[in-house]
């Protein structure tokens, strides 16, 4: 009696191509299928390969996390390349109405081995035009909170909580920010800054939750994942309310000191 050798493989790629190709529910005497009745349209059955049809049918690795990849040190090339990936990423993003809306998206900018990373809520029109988070007016604003913090503005990464501009400038929707916070924190391990620094409610609430209003957060440090956040007013809320520029030196002072002790620690 001759022996057959049989390639599992191969025979598992032939079954699963005639499964897909409908061999299955095919009807005919003697064969104990069901007949089936015409489709009221033509049906397309895709042509697929067998190698991909056991590829998929197979058991596959799970993808490596970004949790998992950077719980180690990443080189600054790899920070590059995260990022990059991650702003495509964004540019293409359905997840949420704002998508129906805007005309581009606006994504962080700024050094990825940002000590500090400036986070605000939404980006406004210009802001949505240059790709740019606080540009204009804020721009002059930012500058001056960044220098007071005894820092330079290409030394630390500045983002927003909301990386598209909702219609009218207005405050984004609770779905829109649980959408979007992935992003925000995202970019937020990839840089792994020694503070965080959230300026305004939105940036509070995308970071801690809901903690009541910027006055009641500011004046004391926070953490989002181990990493310590102070909370201030937004530059916009500065330019309506010039009496709250003292505070918002006030918390930037706590940040200077913040700073400074997870630099030595």
């Amino acid at each position: 009696m001759t022996e057959i050798s049989l390639d599992l493989t191969a025979l598992l790629a032939t079954l699963l191509y005639w499964r897909e190709c409908g061999i299955d529910r095919l009807s005919g005497e003697g064969f104990g299928f069901a007949p089936l009745e015409a489709p009221a349209t033509p049906v397309m059955v895709e042509r697929v390969e067998p190698s991909r049809l056991v590829k998929e049918a197979l058991p596959q690795p799970p993808p490596v996390s970004l949790d998992r990849l950077l719980s180690e040190p990443v080189s600054p090339a790899e920070k590059v390349s995260l990022m990059a990936e991650l702003a495509r990423e964004v540019s293409q993003c359905q997840q949420c109405r704002l998508a129906l809306t805007r005309q581009k998206t606006v994504f962080g900018t700024g050094s990825l081995e940002a000590p500090v990373v400036f986070v605000g809520d939404v980006p406004k029109a210009e802001e949505e035009l240059a790709q740019e988070p606080f540009i204009g007016e804020a721009r002059e604003m930012m500058n001056g909170i960044v220098r007071a913090a005894r820092l330079r503005r290409q030394e630390i990464y500045i983002t927003n909580t909301i990386q598209c501009r909702p219609p009218g400038d207005r405050q984004p929707k609770t779905d829109e920010m649980i959408q979007c916070q992935g992003y925000l924190y995202r970019q937020l391990e990839i840089i792994r800054p020694k503070v965080i620094f959230a300026m305004g409610k939105v940036a509070i609430e995308g970071l801690l939750g809901r903690v009541g209003s910027v006055g009641e957060a500011r004046g004391k440090v926070h953490a989002w994942r181990g990493v310590p956040v102070i909370a201030s007013y937004h530059p916009a809320f500065c330019q309506r309310s010039p009496g709250s520029k003292r505070a918002v030196w006030e918390d930037l002072i706590l940040l200077m000191k913040t700073l400074e002790t997870s630099r030595s620690a």
